[in-house]
């Protein structure tokens, strides 16, 4: 007779202690779900708003079609057979601010289980980032023509992103040679420094483009013996 109660009562504890670990594990699952679930639809709807919007959602009385588009998509990303309770506390699509708690409650073993979760996702619209740039010149002389008003020729012109540093890749590499004169190297004429430095393959790193900028070739006679 003690055998049989000490037999039940281990299996007792045997189903309790089955329970209890199904209990936890099944809170856990559902919890990491109402989690998970509710951060996608929130992003989703923020993207929706002011990143890719798939419709037209105005922002001065979009409140309800904001809202109506997040309760949408959070249960459509669910899976359980959980019963949802969604409670927006605040919403502001101008700003792109939601605040949303949720609450799943399911069937377990015993009774019923609950859990909960509150989420908080400010969006700043975001702008158009345009891209600047810059356009640089390298000049040279040409010899003087009768009635001709350009003293001046493009060698080569680049297009580099403003902020970005010139290159040596960038300079002219040919045409350069001139009769009874030698190649010096580039002066920055546009836009006016004053400092009169010659720019070649050893420091034109040192530039930074900031605006359109133009190099002239400089020449200097060749000494003859």
């Amino acid at each position: 007779m003690k055998n049989v109660v000490t037999g039940f009562f281990m299996i007792v504890i045997l189903v309790i202690s089955i329970a209890a670990i199904q209990t936890a594990e099944n809170r856990t699952a559902r919890k990491n779900e109402l989690d998970s679930s509710l951060s996608e639809a929130m992003e989703q709807s923020m993207k929706v708003l002011t990143v890719n919007p798939v419709y037209h959602i105005e922002k001065e009385t979009g409140t309800d079609e904001f809202t109506a588009d997040f309760i949408q998509g959070f249960l459509m990303k669910t899976t359980s057979n959980s019963e949802f309770t969604v409670e927006i506390l605040n919403v502001d699509v101008e700003k792109g601010l939601l605040d949303v708690r949720a609450k799943a409650r399911f069937r377990q073993l015993i009774g019923y289980g609950e859990v909960s979760c509150r989420k908080t996702v400010i969006l700043e619209d975001l702008e158009e980032v345009k891209e600047t740039y810059c356009q640089i010149s390298f000049l040279a002389e040409q010899p003087a023509r009768e009635n001709d008003t350009e003293h001046t020729y493009v060698m080569k012109q680049v297009t580099v992103h403003c902020g970005d540093r010139l290159s040596a890749a960038m300079l002219p590499q040919s045409g350069l040679d001139r009769e009874e004169s030698v190649f010096c190297g580039w002066r920055m004429t546009k836009p006016v420094n004053g400092i009169g430095m010659l720019y070649g393959k050893e420091n034109i790193n040192t530039i930074c483009a900031g605006e359109d900028m133009e190099f002239q070739a400089v020449y200097q006679q060749e000494e003859v013996l």
